[in-house]
């Protein structure tokens, strides 16, 4: 025979269940069965928010989160009046709340009336549905999982696309900049060759002057030496520019190379990612098609629970409502419920 106590350490849920199950029709119904379920995953919120953090593996509130418990579900309660409901809810006095401990002062029982309350002989066939049930939710937690491996999947490779767009304009003006180089240069080899052809014409002039007599032949002979001692200005400033325009090609050169290699890499990682992508998508639909599978068994189970005799109405009510909230989490399309009206369920 179990105690008090002991159900004050079953799970938040668990604990509602046990309350259910011994009140169904006795203050408890599919009317207010819901309110039973808010409170507990109040429980948990408020749980997760505390030190040790259990949530829906927790049992119990300390004192500062069940006075929070309290404001944010019994807000017409002054101060000194949740300190007073506190000490009430508090049967085993250890400063703590339970659900049941709620659940007992919420709709006015005793101890001994809950502890002894009847809890079905059919235990066997709902922990049998409870056992497809959360196998229902561990599939339905996967295919959630899934689904964010898709979006994470469709981000990566919306951003290699982006990527390798920007790699080709990189490419393309690489390959534009290429092209003015090797204008530039073009144009310098022929100013180049335009300037060596004016000296080699220049240099015949003075050539042929210098063979005759007299100061003109020998303010020729002179102006031949002095041009064939250096190159004249322009000539070298053509040299340079020449010079210039061949580097300037070759960084545009590496630079085309470079946005190539580049284009080419990312070409690889978007195959990649779309590979990825498409096989996220493949393990979704499957993981949808095995939580179909599931949640049709749970069905069926839980329709075999109702039609037998056996109590345990709060546990069937209790696996109505996460099948329900398991059918919500799914795509619009796959729903069996119809989620915009509340859920209403009376065993």
């Amino acid at each position: 025979m179990t105690s008090f106590a002991n159900l004050c350490k079953l799970k938040y849920k668990d604990q509602a269940i046990w309350f259910l199950n011994g009140f169904w029709k006795d203050g408890v119904d599919g009317n207010n069965a819901n309110e039973i379920w808010d409170y507990v995953k109040k429980f948990i919120e408020l749980d997760m928010m505390s030190m040790e953090r259990k949530g829906a593996d927790g049992n119990e509130l300390d004192q500062f989160w069940s006075a929070k418990f309290l404001e944010d579900l019994n807000s017409t309660l002054t101060s000194s009046e949740r300190k007073d409901a506190l000490r009430k809810i508090d049967q085993d006095n250890n400063g703590k709340m339970s659900c049941i401990e709620y659940l007992v002062w919420k709709f006015n029982k005793g101890v001994e009336e809950t502890v002894n309350a009847p809890q079905g002989d059919n235990s066997a066939a709902i922990a049998a549905a409870q056992k497809k049930l959360d196998a229902v939710n561990e599939q339905l937690l996967d295919c959630e999982n899934k689904i964010a491996a898709q979006k994470k999947a469709i981000q990566e490779n919306d951003e290699a696309i982006r990527e390798l767009k920007k790699k080709q304009d990189d490419l393309e003006r690489a390959k534009q900049e290429l092209v003015k180089a090797e204008a530039e240069l073009q144009a310098a080899v022929d100013a180049l060759h335009a300037e060596e052809a004016a000296l080699e014409n220049k240099k015949k002039a003075l050539e042929a002057t210098s063979q005759k007599p007299g100061v003109a032949g020998a303010k020729a002979k002179n102006e031949l030496a002095q041009l064939l001692g250096e190159d004249p200005l322009p000539l070298r400033k053509a040299k340079i520019t020449q010079e210039a325009a061949v580097r300037l090609v070759k960084k545009q050169q590496d630079a085309v190379e470079a946005a190539k290699a580049e284009a080419a890499a990312q070409e690889k990682a978007l195959a990649e990612k779309q590979r990825q992508l498409e096989e996220a998508k493949r393990q979704l639909e499957q993981a949808y098609a095995d939580l179909e599978n599931k949640m049709e068994e749970a069905r069926q189970e839980l329709e075999a629970v109702k039609a037998k005799p056996g109590g345990g109405k709060g546990a069937i009510w209790w696996m109505e409502r996460e099948l329900f909230e398991a059918d919500k989490r799914l795509p619009q399309a796959k729903q069996k419920y119809d989620h915009k009206k509340p859920f209403f369920f009376n065993p």
